[in-house]
C-alpha cells in the first residue's frame, strides 16, 4: 500500500483549512486597513479596501458553512437512526421497505 490515498473525491482549492485561514487573515488585514483609511477620511480608499476583503473571506465562509452543515446533519442522522431502529426491529413491512430502498441505491 505504501502511502496510497484512500480519498476518492477531488476537493476544490477553496475546500482547505489553510486556504480558509489565509483568506481570513488577508480579509482581516484589508478590513483593518479599510477602517484605518475611513478614520483618516479617505473614503474611496476605504471602500476599495473593503471590497478587496470580500473575495478573501469567501473560502472561510464556505468552510464555516460546510462545518455547520455537518454539525447539523449528524444529530439529525442519529435521531433518525434511533427512531427507525425500533420500527425495523418489529415491522416486517418496514424491513422489506428498507431492504428495497438499500438495494436501489
Amino acid at each position: 500500500m505504501g502511502g496510497a490515498s484512500i480519498h476518492t473525491k477531488q476537493h476544490a482549492w477553496w475546500d482547505n483549512y489553510l486556504v480558509a485561514l489565509l483568506g481570513l487573515v488577508l480579509a482581516a488585514g484589508f478590513a483593518i486597513a479599510a477602517i484605518a483609511a475611513a478614520s483618516g477620511g479617505a473614503y474611496p480608499v476605504a471602500i476599495t479596501l473593503a471590497a478587496l476583503a470580500v473575495p478573501f473571506a469567501i473560502p472561510t465562509i464556505v468552510q464555516i458553512l460546510g462545518e455547520l452543515l455537518i454539525y447539523l446533519l449528524i444529530p439529525v442522522a442519529l435521531v433518525g437512526f434511533v427512531l427507525l431502529l425500533p420500527i425495523l426491529a418489529v415491522s416486517p413491512a418496514a424491513r422489506k421497505w428498507a431492504r428495497r430502498r438499500w438495494r436501489d441505491r
